[in-house]
């Protein structure tokens, strides 16, 4: 029985995000090694530095974000209307090759030490040109779908629909150094570098805030919440934080005073609506939790919200002009960095994955013995704890090290810890992740074919 084009699609797009989660642990766990007292010289001299492994994780770690929620979109798009039509498949097929060539290209070219030296756009800008090449087919198969009745639909298509584009935008605009008169000024360059570096992080946001919406609703069968006023709201304002959270990562550099208030104010009003959704999904879900199955996605999301809670502190932290002062540049922003892609969204990117993956696999117990097994609930327990000690360490240490900063002492003797809890605690997470990928993979085989019939002896 041949498989549906969207199954197939999906299960594709599927290999790719858990392959990135694989890289981004690869990366992640050689470039813990060099906090290890004597195995950093080890690592130069095998030539993994840490200029080279650090791109590496953050490169593949935000391709993990988007490639798991363009998986999402096609799952939606294969349900709507007739399907995914010869078209919608051809310029998916264009859209693969483009991405698994900059993929390549970029694991190749960063571990052999050609970088731009870019945070978040590490990569070769060649590469760049061929992640949005790949970008383009997939933005014309989801305006082709969403821009028809664009007003009357539900707001996870909104998120889609402007996430798509919005990156486009803030992808570019994050090569605008290329140009002279950015790259030669050192402080234009860096104001259009952060810049584009937060409202990229606000694309992704978008593809993920619309696939917890769309998933929750396919879970709970209430196709009301998606045209709710809070979802609404929700993304009025996460179109409005998008254009100005940059603004707390340029503090220091000149801008005016308005800037740094209206990035505050919107970045804690998003913040508190986030919150706000998470908890009315937790209850729309927990209201169908007996006999339904998908605890796996439940348990995901829920841990998602409790996270995005505990970010609040932090957020507040790194938006208020006076205590960013503080913390700048430390660790503490990695925490907050690490949390909420962790925590947040890659939470509810796992929680979107478990359903699709009993999607792919109807096969009574097939799915349920990978994703709702006992053992899981024990996994997504180490999971979350170990999250919290790497994630706690960094706001904790890097806190302590700006506030020693600002009084001009050295940091606390405590903070060196760090040389064994860092590597530790990632080491953890990583495995987690990891475990993860190994347990999901064989749920992403395609289905058997029929046998074909033997041909006569002569």
């Amino acid at each position: 029985m041949t498989e549906p084009a969207g199954h197939s699609l999906i299960r594709i797009q599927l290999r790719m995000a858990l392959a990135c989660v694989a890289v981004t642990v690869l990366g992640g766990a050689l470039g813990a090694l060099h906090y290890v007292p004597g195995l950093a010289p080890l690592m130069n001299d095998a030539a993994l530095t840490l200029p080279k492994l650090r791109p590496l994780h953050t490169t593949f770690a935000s391709l993990w974000i988007f490639g798991a929620a363009v998986a999402v979109v096609y799952h939606f798009l294969s349900q709507v209307g007739s399907g995914l039509d010869r078209g919608d498949v051809l310029r998916f097929r264009v859209q693969t090759a483009c991405w698994l060539a900059a993929g390549g290209a970029a694991f190749v070219t960063l571990l052999g030490g050609v970088f731009s030296g870019r945070e978040y756009l590490g990569f070769h800008p060649a590469i760049s040109a061929l992640l949005l090449a790949g970008w383009l087919p997939f933005t014309w198969t989801v305006l082709k779908r969403s821009l028809r009745g664009f007003w009357t639909q539900p707001i996870y298509v909104w998120f889609w629909t402007v996430g798509v584009l919005y990156f486009i935008i803030t992808f570019t605009e994050g090569h605008l150094y290329l140009l002279p008169w950015i790259g030669d000024n050192p402080i234009r360059d860096l104001q259009v570098q952060w810049k584009s570096c937060g409202t990229l992080v606000g694309s992704f946001n978008f593809m993920v805030y619309g696939s917890l919406i769309y998933i929750s609703e396919k879970i709970s069968g209430d196709e009301s919440y998606a045209q709710s006023r809070v979802a609404f709201w929700l993304f009025g304002v996460g179109c409005l934080n998008s254009f100005t959270n940059f603004a707390h990562h340029t503090y220091h550099l000149p801008q005016t005073s308005l800037v740094k208030w209206i990035a505050f104010v919107v970045s804690m009003m998003e913040i508190i609506i986030l919150l706000r959704l998470l908890y009315d999904i937790r209850k729309m879900l927990g209201q169908r939790s007996s006999g339904t199955g998908f605890e796996a996605s439940r348990a995901y999301f829920a841990s998602a919200k409790w996270w995005t809670a505990s970010m609040i502190g932090l957020a507040i932290i790194i938006s208020v002009p006076s205590l960013n002062s503080l913390i700048h540049g430390t660790k503490a922003v990695t925490g907050h960095a690490m949390g909420t892609e962790l925590g947040i969204d890659t939470m509810i990117l796992l929680g979107a994955i478990a359903y699709l993956l009993r999607e792919l696999n109807p096969e009574a117990g097939v799915a349920t013995a990978r994703l709702d097994h006992p053992v899981m609930r024990w996994h997504l327990v180490f999971f979350n704890v170990s999250m919290a000690v790497f994630v706690g360490w960094l706001a904790i240490s890097g806190t302590a090290h700006g506030i020693r900063r600002y009084n001009g002492l050295p940091s606390p003797d405590w903070v060196a810890w760090e040389r064994f809890l860092f590597p530790i605690t990632g080491a953890a997470v990583g495995l987690a992740l990891l475990y993860l990928v190994i347990r999901w993979l064989p749920l992403l085989r395609s289905p058997a074919q029929p046998d074909s019939p033997s041909l006569p002896h002569s």
